[in-house]
């Protein structure tokens, strides 16, 4: 690449090297960013990630002095600096690392920069004068804050003069600033650990010991770092694992002189805040805050959330709940409204017709007064009094259904001749329909079982109506009974228009009526009642039926059925 290419987009990248190196921010601080803006130059190609070491004085290697997008256990604390760039795989990233040396004021090499390209080598690198540019950059930067620290360290009292050269007084200040750090120092909230480069303990508070639960005369002032380390790893401050393993880790960790920060939990259950920030010319200043009351109000708060989102969840859940069963409970009361509509708009046919024979019974025996025979007038009688009768049923039928709404209905049970009393309901149902035939086969049932005569009588009544009034056609309608296992078994069967497969399970709620029954009068409300009375009695009703084949209704009494109490039971005949 070009020398134009170089002052274009490599220029551009060093002014901003630069720029970042005109912050008040130490050198440990500035790394970084430093790294950040070289990797993310897109015309070098690299890897986001990126290392600088640095040499310090009576070192031989090079120490790793900061980092970018790479953790520190993964790259190598020291590395030998070559006077040229060099080129080959990282000895510990599965990539290729170009090492580029950087060199002070006098050319001698006062760091490098490590970069990457890949996991394989592709050919030659193709910017390495860039590279080879931008260190000198970076060494600008360094040099200049090196020189900064240098003038921090002897920095010139008001008088112009340097503290160490004044005579007289320069002790009384001495001990001044000594005795003003070492209470700062000792009135520090949490514990305090000064480091020198070769991680010995240079200063330390009370609250240091306290807090660790260190024993201070164990490890006094001038007492290596590392053997706290150790002495922590081996009462499990770090967790299960190798002693020595656990200690080396954060030895070479602490090392490395960076800043940072971390929570970690004690043996002794505090939670401590560990900071530690670099010291000019090497070492570093370790803080231990005490921050478990804030963590522990933190996880309260979190628990206390979670908590709250699992109470807003329940709650949704039983709103949504509660919300399915008002949808179930609306959909209910709409399909029962038009149950009740159809229902109404039956009845109110079924009235009319019988006033409608009535009237024109009437009118009949009006206009022919002067000619009225015996035999005519007793035609007419029989029209209305059928009439008559048929809105007397309807007229119980529907009060039979606010009896329901309102109580239960209950029974009176007494000895009842069953074969009588279905003869009886037979005898009444062939004056209603005269053209039908009733075939009886009662012989096998009991003299008497004990029951409600009136309620088993408005039971058959509709039964035998029904059956009558669906099989218009087929004249023949078969009842048979028998006893068995202590209860008694009457069916009534027809050979009319039966019913479809899929109403027969519904055949016995109120108001329904099946699809065959359409053009037939009926309320829907007289198998829903018979049901209902043959639970009283501790029986059940049954039916089965194919549509054009007729229909078969089986009703199982208990020859002994308990008392009752004295609730009146409807009367009520077939709808």
């Amino acid at each position: 690449m070009g020398n134009m290419e170089i002052a274009g987009w490599g220029h551009a990248t060093g002014r901003l090297i630069l720029r970042v190196g005109y912050s008040d921010r130490i050198m440990a601080q500035l790394i970084p960013d430093i790294l950040r803006v070289i990797v993310e130059t897109k015309q070098l190609e690299l890897r986001t990630s990126a290392a600088l070491y640095l040499l310090g004085s009576g070192r031989q290697k090079a120490m790793l002095a900061g980092y970018y997008n790479v953790h520190w256990s993964q790259l190598e604390t020291y590395v030998e600096i070559s006077p040229s760039i060099q080129v080959g795989p990282d000895p510990q990233l599965p990539m290729h690392r170009i090492l580029v040396p950087i060199a002070g004021a006098t050319d001698d090499p006062i760091g490098a920069l490590a970069v990457y390209v890949g996991n394989e080598e592709e050919g030659d690198y193709a910017h390495l004068d860039v590279l080879n540019a931008l260190v000198g950059d970076i060494s600008t930067v360094i040099l200049a804050k090196q020189e900064q620290e240098m003038r921090t360290v002897a920095s010139p009292a008001p008088d112009g003069q340097p503290l160490q050269a004044a005579e007289g007084d320069g002790h009384v200040l001495h001990e001044n600033i000594f005795h003003l750090l070492r209470m700062t120092v000792d009135n520090f909230p949490g514990g305090v650990c000064a480091l020198d480069e070769d991680l010995t303990v240079a200063m330390t508070n009370k609250r240091f010991y306290e807090i660790l639960d260190l024993p201070a005369e164990r490890f006094p002032v001038g007492c290596s770092f590392k053997d706290i380390l150790r002495f922590n790893a081996a009462r499990g401050e770090y967790g299960p694992g190798d002693i020595e393993e656990l200690a080396q880790d954060r030895i070479r960790h602490v090392k490395l002189f960076l800043e940072h920060s971390f929570d970690r939990d004690t043996a002794t259950g505090l939670v401590l805040e560990v900071r530690s920030a670099p010291s000019p010319g090497g070492g570093c200043v370790i803080t231990y805050v005490d921050v478990t009351a804030r963590k522990t109000a933190e996880r309260e708060l979190l628990h206390h959330r979670d908590r709250l989102e699992d109470i807003v969840r329940a709650r949704t859940a039983e709103i949504e709940l509660q919300a399915q069963k008002l949808e179930r409970l609306l959909n209910h009361e709409r399909h029962v409204n038009e149950q009740q509509r159809q229902f109404v708009a039956m009845a109110s046919h079924e009235f009319r017709t019988p006033l409608a024979i009535i009237d024109g019974a009437a009118q009949r025996l009006t206009r022919r007064k002067r000619e009225i025979t015996d035999e005519f007038i007793g035609e007419k009688v029989d029209q209305i009094r059928a009439s008559v009768l048929r809105m007397v049923s309807l007229m119980e039928s529907i009060l039979a259904v606010g009896r329901l709404d309102h109580g239960v209905i209950s029974i009176q049970p007494e000895n009842c001749k069953l074969s009588e009393l279905i003869e009886l309901c037979c005898a009444g149902q062939k004056g209603i329909s005269p053209s039908h035939r009733f075939h009886l086969d009662l012989e096998r049932l009991p003299a008497t079982i004990l029951a409600d005569q009136s309620a088993l009588q408005q039971v058959f009544t509709n039964l035998l109506s029904n059956a009558a009034k669906y099989a218009a056609n087929a004249p023949d309608i078969f009842i048979t009974g028998w006893q068995e296992n202590g209860f008694v078994h009457v069916s009534v069967k027809d050979q009319g228009i039966g019913i479809d497969a899929d109403d027969l399970p519904k055949m016995f709620q109120r108001y329904f009526r099946a699809r065959t029954s359409t053009g037939i009068a009926g309320t829907g409300i007289g198998l829903n009642l018979v049901q209902q009375i043959l639970e009283l009695h501790q029986g059940s009703i049954s039916v089965t039926s194919q549509k054009g084949c007729g229909s078969v209704f089986t009703v199982t009494l208990p020859i002994a059925t308990p008392a009752a109490n004295n609730s009146s039971i409807p009367t009520i005949e077939a709808a």
